[in-house]
């Protein structure tokens, strides 16, 4: 697989086409922030979206914003609140399919996110479970002390999850909620890589870099994960007052070199494989990028 060396001059130009989309990108955060922090009774955000639309770090850099505003933000990931490894297959072995669940509702502990909202609007001081993935359990708590006048944003492709919108409206505060999403497509010479495809793409490298997970064993969930962001995410992303189309242009490129790098893993007798050459074969045209020319404080480092 050829990689491509830039000259200087499209390496100048495409650092300054980095830049630009990243600026674009700040732009619509801090409009969303200033709207946000004129909602002086405003108490609880939640931000949502499909697997790998840059929901974490979206929500760090409000956090940034916020604070910049007088405000302090309070950051939940509801992943936090996930099931233990070993309650989902104990599930899975009873049922028919013997499929493991990690994507619908009944994966997360609905009771002890609630105790925990509860605690958070009725105590100075409340304690947020910490989910290790590696692990596959809760493996501490953090302390979060705040103020009557803090704000919350729970964030994880949970938080537009019917059953977890009621459960926020029971507190009876003001609330809004976000959806975060890769919005826009990506043409690259005669091939156009859809919404969909992109965040697959970058699954496939954080799901590698950070989570310890195979290529193959991501092509092996995606499907799981597709049905449910049907079933569960995409039919409520217009109940969300805000949106945030998270579409890097310049995200193919930077993507390149470590598919190239894990893809040739999967198993030349896997089901998957086809879908690995596929991509592969995309990836022929595409000029890569340095995952240096991307800020440290980007959205994009959530992959890379």
């Amino acid at each position: 697989m050829r990689l491509y060396t830039v000259t200087k001059e499209q390496e100048q130009r495409s650092r300054e086409w980095i830049e630009s989309c990243e600026k674009a990108f700040s732009d619509r955060l801090d409009e969303i922030a200033d709207e946000l922090c004129e909602k002086e009774e405003l108490r609880l955000l939640r931000l949502s979206g499909p697997t790998c639309s840059g929901k974490t770090t979206a929500a760090n850099l409000l956090g940034k914003r916020f604070a910049r505003r007088g405000k302090h933000l309070h950051l939940i990931s509801i992943d936090d609140f996930y099931y233990d490894k070993d309650v989902l297959h104990e599930r899975a072995e009873d049922h028919e399919s013997g499929k493991v669940d990690y994507d619908s509702i009944a994966t997360i502990d609905l009771q002890a996110l609630g105790q925990f909202a509860e605690e958070i609007f009725t105590e100075d001081r409340s304690h947020c479970p910490v989910f290790d993935f590696k692990q596959g359990k809760r493996v501490s708590y953090r302390l979060m002390e705040s103020g009557p006048d803090d704000v919350f944003l729970f964030e994880g492709i949970q938080a537009v999850y019917p059953e977890i919108v009621e459960l926020f409206a029971s507190f009876g505060h003001e609330s809004a909620g976000i959806y975060i999403a890769p919005q826009s497509a990506i043409e690259i010479g005669k091939q156009v890589f859809e919404p969909n495809e992109i965040r697959l793409l970058r699954r496939l490298v954080r799901d590698h870099n950070f989570r310890g997970t195979s290529p193959e064993r991501t092509l092996e969930l995606w499907e799981g994960v597709r049905r449910n962001e049907e079933l569960n995410i995409f039919p409520y992303a217009g109940t969300c007052q805000y949106s945030i189309d998270s579409t890097m242009p310049y995200e193919i490129g930077i993507l390149k070199p470590y598919l190239c790098r894990i893809l040739p893993t999967v198993s030349e007798n896997s089901p998957h494989r086809v879908r690995a050459d596929a991509i592969l074969s995309q990836m022929e045209t595409v000029l890569s990028l340095s995952d240096e020319w991307v800020a440290s404080d980007s959205l994009y480092k959530e992959f890379i």
